[in-house]
């Protein structure tokens, strides 16, 4: 295959490894990048089997080998098991050491990481004191080949009146780290990528939760990929190098934080694998923790079990808890002291006096369960009666003059402590939330699929007051979505594109750019639906989603998943295993820290249970695994205990779901829809391509004028791929173009020339009256002179170029002519273009007024 798909798996039969077999991979592969896919790539013949399939036993194995007495130089080994041979190489234990030197611009300090792993010999090097001196915080992280360069700001005054951590996250590759340029007419590079995004948000979201709580200082985490080798991802090491750099600088990070990416092959976990051995994995998994908590994980799975997902989480982490413990002694040579004079403390009093005055209202405003969003919002929102009523009589005891003008925000603050920990007890003693549900229960859903007749495919799935309308729309390989990256560039046979309006929250905003949030949420659901696909030789269509957030209380991203793949079996998408996600949640009467004894876990999460809670925690999946999952904690200690009620609560709601969305479409639609345009595809010889395709294309383009098709297609290795709505003309098509390559000429032999005409010349200056024979955005097809009266020849054309048609400035050229209401026009032939007849009517126009 041309490109390692990045959204998906490789779905594998289960040979042992003595199994004499060549494993047939589907077109769900996977590389280094978790959110980067460059999905083109041709499957074998074999369909993957289930991933319960049963495994070949050893002797099961040898038997069938020594019975069909296979030559042992014929063998050919598992592919997978070559891929795992490199974890039996020796590698340095895990363990670290610090280095200081002086150099003539100051001294330098290196730290270098063994992470004791198999497969992983190359050391993480984090160096810091030769470049970015100015900066509060600045790193170069290098791994083999690959160098990160990090750096953290901060400005040098708080902005007293804001209420949260003001932190950005940028994270570039630049083409020049493999050797590249960018693509672009400019040939810089430019905006961030879609993939870019991705990774700065999974630097964001571990960090930002353990930065001390009133950091008010604007701060800025940049991070360039200087040098990539082409062999590991690149994700967690970029996460690694800002968290290295925010750690050793003064912004109040009190605690190290790493990530690790996991993957598996067969039975075997394998931490930071290398792009081939993930283009194998069934799992894609990103893990972010302290050496004493997991804070983030992010990833995708083919169709994997709970268990697994557990036991790939506890080793990232335990492989964290190595770097962390590095990065502590690092931060004890290289570190400045952490900025803490302009955090304030807090008030003495102001707690408790938010407890004494607000506890009865909070508790009432928890039990509006007969109300709408919007009306609960009206007392309980951040602007609701409840917090400015608070805010009013706070002040008349604490006020500005004495606490400064943050006391406002402080007031805030201990309300909404108050209302978390109310919502908490709430859950714990009376097992009720703040909408009247049980802490598992699922909230009302309603679907209904083909709501949108001129689509290809549609849904409209509402789950509370959470509500998306998704459309799939079917295409040939003109509708894939172009990539381009450090690893060479590529095209996705698949994507979801999320939006999220301000009107589905009641508000008015701006519109127009694609907002980071959106891309996060569109890729997880993307990455969701992705494993239950079929293969593209199964179904060779283009698929491109779109999720419409027309109602939002609670996880959209999960609704775009179940959404989404209503739309696709709606559209005929032959999908065998559908999925669904759901997004839990955790409240805690303490949210500095957690238990499993005190840990409520919720299922199907509110929008408000999101922000007070401490735990935002994304599953999708069928009913036997899963394939995409993402977790947000904003506090330390999340046991697996805790974890593994949280997946299996997500397990048991992911199963209702799916029973609600069957009850609506049980199945893919049998038949396309008459608006899909048909697609037959096959393969001519290598050879045979620059014939097909002609001089300049011209080859192709008569094929589809000739046979009426919407679009041809030849890929690079003779992958023939024809898009029409006529599957007459499409079998004809198809049997011309094979007639070609193999040495003939289609339908009657070789193609023959078209009629041209037959008459006499056009004279150059004179002036002619035809009839329009076609209208395009440049201009207008005329044809001046007739052909024969039986029809075998045609007349003689020329064009009217936009700018000759009128004295003064066509803009649309289209509108223009058809404002006129004429069939024909009066045009003077201007010249000759290397036998196309030049018109103008432009001239005729100047002419009768210089005649007037």
């Amino acid at each position: 295959s041309r490109g390692a798909g990045t959204n998906g798996f490789a779905v594998h039969r289960q040979h042992h490894k003595a199994a004499a077999a060549t494993v047939t991979r589907s077109n769900r592969q996977i590389s280094s990048s978790l959110f980067e896919s460059t999905v083109d790539i041709n499957d074998g013949d074999e369909q993957a089997a289930p991933a319960t399939a049963a495994a070949t036993t050893p002797v099961e194995a040898e038997i069938k080998v020594e019975d069909e007495k296979v030559p042992e130089e014929l063998v050919k080994p598992d592919p997978n098991q070559l891929l795992l041979a490199s974890l039996n190489e020796p590698v340095p234990e895990a363990g670290h050491s610090v280095e200081s030197r002086e150099t003539k611009t100051g001294t330098v300090h290196t730290l270098t990481v063994h992470l004791g792993q198999p497969g992983h010999p190359d050391p993480l090097v984090f160096e810091t004191g030769k470049i970015g001196r100015q900066a509060a915080g600045a790193v170069l992280l290098t791994r083999g080949d690959s160098i990160v360069y990090s750096t953290c700001a901060r400005d040098d005054e708080p902005k007293s009146m804001i209420d949260f951590a003001p932190l950005s996250v940028e994270y570039q590759e630049r083409f020049s780290s493999a050797g590249m340029t960018s693509g672009g007419f400019n040939k810089r590079d430019g905006a961030p990528q879609e993939h870019e995004i991705l990774v700065s948000r999974i630097i964001d979201r571990p960090l930002r939760p353990l930065i001390c709580d009133g950091w008010k200082h604007e701060t800025q985490l940049l991070n360039w990929v200087m040098s990539y080798d082409g062999k590991r991802g690149l994700e967690a090491l970029g996460a690694t190098a800002a968290s290295a750099a925010m750690y050793i600088s003064d912004v109040p990070l009190m605690k190290a934080v790493a990530q690790v990416q996991v993957g598996l092959i067969d039975d075997t976990f394998i931490v930071n694998p290398t792009n081939e051995q993930m283009a194998a994995s069934r799992l894609n998994l990103i893990v972010a923790g302290t050496k004493d908590a997991v804070l983030m994980i992010e990833g995708a799975a083919d169709f994997l079990p709970e268990q697994t997902m557990i036991d790939a989480v506890s080793l990232g982490h335990s492989v964290i808890g190595t770097i962390c413990d590095g990065l502590d002694a690092f931060r004890a040579v290289a570190g400045k002291p952490k900025k803490l004079d302009t955090i304030p403390p807090p008030i003495d009093g102001l707690q408790d006096a938010v407890n004494a005055l607000m506890k009865e209202r909070v508790d009432a405003s928890l039990k509006l369960w007969d109300f709408t969003k919007k009306e609960r919002e009206v007392e309980s929102s951040p602007g609701g009666l409840m917090y400015v009523y608070c805010i009013e009589e706070m002040l008349k005891e604490f006020t500005e003059e004495e606490h400064g003008p943050g006391i406002t925000n402080a007031i805030k603050a201990a309300l909404k402590k108050l209302v978390s920990n109310r919502m908490y007890n709430q859950a714990k003693t009376e097992s009720k939330r703040m909408d009247g549900r049980a802490l598992d229960e699922i909230r009302k859903i309603d679907i209904a699929a083909g709501t949108l007749p001129g689509v290809h495919g549609s849904a409209l799935f509402t789950r509370g007051e959470s509500q998306t309308i998704a459309t799939a729309t079917l295409g040939d390989k003109g509708m894939r979505k172009r990539m381009e990256n450090v690893e060479g560039s590529g095209f996705k046979r698949y994507y979801l594109q999320y939006s999220f309006p301000p009107s589905c929250i009641g508000e008015v905003g701006r519109v127009g750019g694609v907002k980071r949030r959106e891309v996060g949420h569109g890729n997880l659901a993307e990455r969701a639906i992705l494993p239950a696909l079929p293969s593209e030789n199964a179904f060779p269509y283009s698929l491109r989603v779109e999720s419409l957030i027309t109602e939002s209380n609670g996880s959209t991203s999960m609704a775009s998943v179940c959404g989404g793949c209503l739309a696709l079996m709606d559209a005929g998408v032959p999908i065998e295993r559908p999925v669904a996600g759901i997004a839990m949640g955790m409240l805690l009467e303490n949210n500095e820290y957690t238990t499993d004894d005190d840990a409520c876990v919720v299922s199907d999460i509110l929008g408000n249970e999101d922000a007070l809670g401490t735990m935002d925690f994304k599953v999708a999946g069928d009913k036997d695994g899963i394939t995409a999952f993402q977790l947000d904690i904003k506090c330390e200690g999340l046991s697996v205990q805790t974890m593994e009620r949280a997946l299996e609560q997500a397990r048991v709601g992911r199963l209702h779901i799916l029973g609600e969305m069957s009850k609506s479409l049980d199945k893919s639609r049998s038949e396309l829809p008459a608006t899909v345009p048909r697609m037959v595809t096959f393969s001519i010889e290598e050879s045979a391509i620059g014939k097909v395709i002609g001089p300049g294309g011209k080859t192709i383009r008569g094929v589809i004028e000739d046979f009426g098709l919407s679009n041809m297609d030849v890929g690079e290795e003779g992958q023939v791929q024809l898009t029409g709505f006529s599957t007459e003309k499409l079998m004809e098509a198809q049997e011309f173009v094979k007639k070609l390559a193999e040495g003939g000429g289609g339908r009657d032999g070789p193609r023959k020339d078209r009629p041209k005409y037959v008459g006499p010349d056009a004279v150059l200056g004179e002036t002619y009256t035809g009839k329009i024979t076609g209208i395009q955005k440049f201009g207008v097809f005329v044809e001046i002179l007739p052909g024969s009266e039986d029809g075998s020849t045609p007349g003689l054309e020329g064009l009217v170029h936009v700018s000759e048609l009128h004295t003064e400035r066509v803009r649309n050229c289209e509108a223009f002519v058809g404002s006129m209401n004429v069939e024909e026009l009066t045009v003077k032939y201007i010249g000759d273009d290397k036998g196309k007849i030049k018109l103008s009517r432009k001239a005729v126009l100047e002419e009768k007024k210089a005649n007037k």
